[in-house]
């Protein structure tokens, strides 16, 4: 188990998952699953899919129930035969095989790269939208037991999950697993395990903590921080706005309960009490918020439709998104609340005056109170607004900075070819690499080509293996050495521009031979002091060095690397880099024809500028900036109509007053200025309390941003610039009906 922060990642061998199993006594159903990839061959097509290993009892103790066949037996994990049974996925079912009905009895051939091809038997077909414990479902699932083949071409890692069984806690089946830990650790005594190396070590500091599945498409052992931060997030950003609507409602509340004074003091000095009298007023507000939140409901569901269409095709939601019960239950009690806390100072306000002056309808006597507390909403409603418009802007400027990052290697320049070999023999890919990659150089304006095996940042993350000794690094006790690896060809770091810092020599790389390269922060991390060159990586030998290179994610430093560099790739399936001058534009015709001369079965399936995967890799923080910039715009909005809504009933209760004052000679521009400067200064008090408030919680948004800081001055300046703007545009309109006033109609106003 690797312990990060808050996320608890399994990485147990598969003879210590099944010590686990047969010591199990405290869950009624554990569960083991690994995952892995292969190449599947379906209909003379290869695809690469991803194979989910699992215990017999998976399936059916998630509630899988089979479209078609079967799941797993008991029996079916007895031994690696030479045939065994796969369960497919429905998608796999559909696009694969078309849906056909006899599909069970079929053979599925697997290639995993680097060990022998594999026939599977299909025995059953997994429903619809079943996805197990890991967020996005494989293609295929096999019973564990075919680790053995799987392990030859990779590492494989088993992780366990498991239901309580009847009558055992929590805490009592943590110390259980607490005792399996010590008695696995003791029968390997802290040795590798037979073919697993480094990863077999079985640590014997590992004590055990029980956390609930998790639910969605998130997996049941990814970090649970990310989804906490993407919650609170979005409840912070909800909650702001949702505060600024309730202020503008409790503001018109505040504004009706002094149009209804008179009318209140009427019922008061009729008997009425003042209890009857407020409790009518709240009921009132309810029904405002049962009325509201029905309104809030269907146009949630239209706005929860235009963001699903909205959303980037290769961003993948947490959550599935909809308007349902649950929804409109949590809607109706906060608006329930909602109307309770912010009805209730209008309600109080409405009941609570000098009822002498309201029989009389004294204005000018009325008007303080509720003024002063429309203020205090109106500068809360500004305080809230900047808050939304700096988490905006923030976001803005972290997405302008990757954008246009520098991230280690060539973007201008790069591009990828995702190519297939169809109907090609495992292993025949290596004598038709040489030919393709002359037509490809031929080409008008390339400059270089290589290939990788895969690039991480357009699979979601990068591959790993357990690295073994390194040879002159002492690891630290219970360490395991798990390091990130690409598999990359000749001229590799030539065509993506990554400066290659050292090199043994510049000999060519033999058809059969596998030459290790190592970034630099391998090189800081486990070499500080001494020349990588020559030093062991297990199997491998170092031969170079290259710069750090962004290539997993632009928003994650460059972690320890391993390149292995070999003549030709092995998998039907790899991408083509090809560096091309700057002014030179590849087409996807033109490389076709390029690689069918080299072989008729060589099928381009995708070309890819580098630029153009950097902008894939961002989708998520464009979604981010489009939903936070919508929301900063609504506050916006909702705070100006705040603004304006409390200085046009300012002057409407102030006419008498400014005709009074025009009347004796005050200019109409100082009246003008009178009005701006009172809605300037509610202004510029919300903007020094949100200010206050931004710089001290704008530093949550760290994880999210990149190359900005949390108080960037920038952003701050901007934002309350551009909030004086709005306020001043809020309270021109006023400001000019106060400066027309017309002093006669002004003293018949009242």
């Amino acid at each position: 188990m690797e312990r990060a922060g808050d996320f608890a990642d399994q990485r147990i061998p598969y003879p210590i998952a099944r010590d686990y199993q047969e010591q199990n006594r405290v869950f009624g159903e554990l569960l083991e699953y690994a995952i892995t990839f292969a190449p599947m061959e379906i209909g003379g097509n290869t695809r690469v899919g991803e194979v989910h290993l699992v215990s017999t009892n998976y399936l059916a103790s998630l509630g899988a129930i089979p479209v078609l066949g079967r799941t797993f037996l008991a029996e079916d994990n007895g031994s690696a035969g030479p045939s065994p049974v796969a369960v497919i996925s429905h998608a796999l079912w559909q696009s694969g095989f078309g849906g056909d009905a006899t599909v069970v009895g079929k053979t599925l051939w697997l290639r995993p790269r680097y060990a022998a091809p594999q026939s599977c038997t299909i025995i059953g077909v997994a429903p619809a939208g079943f996805a197990g414990l890991e967020g996005a479902g494989p293609a295929v699932w096999l019973p564990s037991v075919m680790e053995e083949h799987f392990c030859r071409a990779s590492s494989v890692n088993f992780r366990l999950a498991g239901r309580l069984a009847s009558g055992v806690t929590r805490a009592q089946a943590a110390a259980a697993l607490d005792i399996i830990a010590r008695n696995v650790a003791a029968k390997y005594g802290g040795k590798p395990l037979p073919h697993y190396g480094n990863e077999g070590i079985f640590r014997s500091d590992l004590r055990t903590e029980l956390r609930p599945v998790a639910v969605g498409r998130w997996g049941a052992f990814k970090s649970r921080h990310a989804v906490e931060q993407a919650t609170l997030l979005a409840m912070a950003v909800v909650g702001l706005l949702f505060g600024i609507a309730c202020a503008n409602v409790s503001n018109l509340l505040l504004v009706r309960s002094v149009r209804r004074r008179r009318e209140v003091a009427i019922r008061l000095a009729l008997g009425a009490s003042r209890w009857q009298v407020w409790r009518q007023l709240l009921a009132e507000s309810l029904v405002l918020a049962l009325l509201g939140s029905a309104a809030g409901w269907f146009v949630a569901h239209w706005l929860n439709q235009f963001l699903m269409a909205s959303k980037p095709a290769g961003l993948t939601l947490i959550v599935e998104t909809s308007v349902d019960y649950r929804v409109i239950g949590f809607t109706l009690l906060t608006a329930l609340v909602a109307a309770m806390l912010f009805g209730t100072a209008p309600a109080w306000q409405a009941t609570h005056f000098n009822l002498n002056a309201a029989l009389r309808d004294d204005a000018l006597t009325q008007r303080r109170m509720g003024l002063s507390l429309g203020d205090i909403f109106v500068v809360g409603q500004i305080g809230l607004c900047l808050l939304l418009l700096l988490g905006a802007g923030l976001c803005l400027r972290s997405f302008a900075r990757l954008q246009f990052a520098e991230p280690g290697f060539n973007v201008q320049e790069t591009s990828l070819l995702r190519v297939r070999a169809e109907g090609v023999a495992e292993g025949a890919v290596r004598s038709l690499y040489p030919g393709a990659v002359e037509r490809l150089a031929a080409l008008p304006g390339v400059r270089s080509v290589s290939y990788t095996q895969y690039f991480p940042m357009l699979s979601g993350g990068g591959a790993s293996f357990p690295a073994g000794p390194l040879e002159g690094y002492i690891p630290k006790p219970n360490e395991f050495i798990n390091v990130s690896f690409m598999e990359v060809g000749p001229n590799a770091f030539q065509t993506w521009g990554i400066p290659i810092l050292l090199t043994e020599d510049d000999t060519p790389l033999g058809a059969e031979g596998t030459r290790a390269w190592i970034n630099e922060s391998f090189a800081r991390r486990y070499w500080p002091t001494q020349s990588p060159l020559g030093k062991r990586i297990g199997a491998y030998r170092v031969h170079g060095v290259v710069s750090d290179a962004q290539l997993v994610s632009l928003t994650e430093p460059s972690a320890p690397s391993v390149f292995l560099q070999r003549a030709a790739p092995e998998g039907n399936a790899f991408a083509f880099l090809v560096r091309t001058e700057a002014d030179t534009r590849l087409t996807m015709s033109t490389l076709q024809a390029a690689l069918r001369s080299a072989h008729p079965n060589l099928v381009l399936s995708e070309l890819l500028p580098m630029r153009q995967v950097l902008r894939r890799t961002l989708v998520g923080e464009r979604f981010l900036l489009l939903l936070l910039g919508g929301f900063a715009a609504t506050a916006t909005l909702l705070a100006s109509l705040g603004i304006y809504g409390v200085m046009s009933y300012s002057v409407s209760q102030r006419t008498r007053e400014l005709g009074i004052r025009i009347a004796l000679g005050a200019g109409r521009e100082r009246v003008l200025g009178m009005v701006l400067r009172r809605g300037l200064a509610l202004t510029a008090a919300g903007l020094a309390i949100g200010l206050a408030v931004a710089w001290a919680t704008t530093r949550a948004l760290s994880s999210v941003l990149h190359g900005v800081s949390p108080t960037d001055p920038w952003t701050f300046g901007a934002v309350m610039v551009l909030m004086m703007i709005v306020s001043l545009l809020a309270c021109i309109v006023p400001a000019s009906r106060a400066a027309n006033v017309d002093p006669m109609s002004a003293l018949r106003h009242e």
